[in-house]
């Protein structure tokens, strides 16, 4: 997985800086499943302006601890990899405003 996600967010900044380079400058991404990572791992370094997560899987709570935009979470009622009372742990944690859509 580790070589796996550092490929992913590689991939997503070249990805980033060649939409900069053509003038983008507010730049948000989605991340699903796995990929839900990635995006955290963006919002981390503040590569991108906004982030959504949908059924995240591998983000933990020290992650969405380190984001630093705003960030919209949907969570499963039933998932393994991210249940809803880590969903609702994210959403204690987050500083920042966020829409949880949740039963």
């Amino acid at each position: 997985m580790q070589n796996n996600l550092e490929q992913a967010v590689d991939f997503a900044k070249q990805v980033i800086q060649a939409l900069k380079e053509k003038g983008v400058t507010k730049i948000g991404a989605a991340g699903f499943c796995w990929g839900a990572k990635v995006v955290v791992e963006l919002a981390k370094d503040g590569e991108i302006q906004f982030a959504a997560l949908l059924h995240p899987s591998f983000v933990t709570l020290d992650d969405i601890k380190g984001v630093k935009v705003p960030i919209g979470i949907l969570g499963a009622e039933i998932n393994k990899r991210s249940p809803p009372e880590l969903v609702k742990e994210f959403e204690a944690a987050l500083l920042c405003h966020i829409l949880f859509f949740n039963r």
